[in-house]
């Protein structure tokens, strides 16, 4: 009797599993089957994003070469395919290559074409702002120190990568239109920036010194100060002071 009791409740186990199976086996498979091609699917991808990448660090690169060697139209061609259909890095940085060509033929209007498109297609913000300042620097000479000051003051706020040079840039675009009060004020802060490259520094004490030298008096006279400031003192001053005593 037990065997036959076992039998039984066999036979309902392999029914019941068989009615589960037919209700739920093709959900089963079908999730299993997804699982399957979703892993492969993301080894080919990435598969192919590596091959992608590499083979476009190669076009770059042979670009690059080109450009080095003088053949502008050629490295032109390159970087303007890789810029259509390259990854979006590469795409940036062949618009940026494709704005120094621009420059290197005096076509600057065109340079700064690639240099703002750079810059709405960069990755990330150090690519951005270089962008974005060399597309002013472009256009310096036909931008009025206003239209400078709206594109570059951006630049020169919070954690800015090149801030020092785009003040700079304000600042000789000031000088350049006569805009002495903003010329000074743009120089005195880079004179006394603790982040100014040392020539940014250098330069903003010399433009300190012309503007002292060529600026109507009244400006002139409020950069004395930190002129002077910069000058060499201690030894010098006490051989000065000496040699006048003596006299």
């Amino acid at each position: 009797m037990v065997d036959v009791f076992d039998e039984v409740e066999e036979e309902l186990r392999q029914e019941r599993y068989q009615a589960l199976l037919r209700k739920w086996g093709p959900w089963v498979l079908g999730g299993a089957v997804a699982i399957v091609a979703g892993v492969a699917g993301y080894q080919i991808w990435l598969a192919q994003s590596t091959a992608a990448a590499e083979a476009s660090s190669d076009t770059y690169i042979e670009a690059s070469t080109l450009f080095e060697e003088g053949d502008l139209a050629a490295a032109n061609s390159a970087f303007a395919d890789m810029a259509e259909s390259g990854p979006a890095g590469y795409a940036t940085l062949s618009l940026l290559r494709q704005g120094e060509i621009a420059i290197a033929e005096n076509r600057a209007t065109d340079a700064a074409r690639f240099f703002e498109q750079a810059a709405a297609r960069a990755p990330e913000p150090l690519t951005r702002q270089l962008a974005q300042y060399k597309a002013a620097l472009a256009l310096f000479d036909t931008l009025s120190y206003d239209d400078l000051s709206v594109r570059l003051t951006p630049l020169t706020e919070g954690d800015a990568y090149f801030g020092s040079l785009a003040r700079e840039l304000i600042a000789a675009a000031a000088m350049r239109d006569g805009r002495w009060d903003e010329a000074r004020g743009e120089y005195e802060l880079l004179s006394i920036s603790l982040d100014a490259p040392p020539g940014v520094s250098r330069r903003a004490n010399e433009a300190l010194v012309y503007i002292r030298q060529n600026a109507p008096e009244a400006v002139a006279e409020e950069v004395v100060a930190p002129v002077e400031a910069a000058e060499p003192s201690g030894d010098e001053t006490t051989e000065t002071d000496s040699g006048e005593g003596g006299q």
